[in-house]
């Protein structure tokens, strides 16, 4: 179990894999860039020994057939021991204790988000808290099309948290979606790694990047030499 989550008896591992975000809330500083996003999903991977869970996120902005942004975080929570000792008695009162951070360790200039999963069954919904306030939440399915009443019934809940469900607007998934072995083929391919860490030494790349995950690597490599020698 992870310590500083609000969902009780937070399992890393069940909670690992694919997650499609259907419905969000996004301001402020960890929503800019994604007003415009389809198909975004985000892969999770548990780590026993940091502990921490890694995340690989997906974007297709404009529609799509648009161009496809990715990035890598892990997301860190303090030990149990830690979290007792430095716990505040309104942070007890609070739903996002703020205890997990994610953070983009290629990035240093993005600073840390709190990362809270309030509520999730591992098999079919998650609900997930990115902001000290009430400006970021997603709602996550395994399954990118689970209908209207999904999404409407997630909303409700969230309101209870004090979300405004008015301001939670459906995230499209109307692209293609691959399966799991063409996306763990996808994720092994070379340079792909790089891709996601934006970690491009051979050509000094020092900036993020928008880079469609889903082609070659020849014409990953083609983008990123046309975006350097711009």
């Amino acid at each position: 179990m992870m310590r500083g989550m609000t969902a009780e008896n937070f399992d890393p591992i069940r909670y690992s894999g694919r997650w499609f975000e259907v419905a969000s809330l996004k301001r402020g500083f960890a929503g800019q860039g994604q007003e415009d996003c389809h198909c975004t999903q985000g892969i999770y991977t548990f780590n026993m020994e940091t502990p921490s869970i890694q995340v690989d996120t997906f974007c297709v902005h404009g529609g799509p057939d648009g161009y496809i942004t990715g990035i890598r975080g892990n997301v860190q929570c303090l030990p149990g021991e830690e979290l007792e000792e430095k716990e505040t008695d309104l942070e007890r009162q609070e739903m996002i204790k703020e205890k997990c951070y994610l953070r983009f360790p290629t990035l240093p200039f993005i600073p840390k988000e709190p990362y809270d999963v309030i509520a999730t069954d591992y098999d079919n919904f998650a609900l997930v808290s990115g902001a000290k306030d009430q400006s970021f939440v997603q709602i996550y399915s395994r399954t990118p099309n689970p209908g209207p009443e999904f999404i409407e019934k997630y909303k409700a809940y969230l309101a209870k948290f004090g979300y405004d469900p008015n301001k939670i607007k459906e995230t499209p998934q109307d692209c293609e979606v691959m399966s799991d072995d063409r996306l763990a083929a996808m994720m092994s391919m070379s340079g792909m790694q790089q891709a996601l860490t934006n970690q491009f030494p051979e050509l000094e790349l020092k900036a993020s990047i928008a880079l469609d995950p889903f082609t070659s690597v020849f014409d990953t490599l083609k983008k990123l030499i046309e975006l350097y020698f711009k």
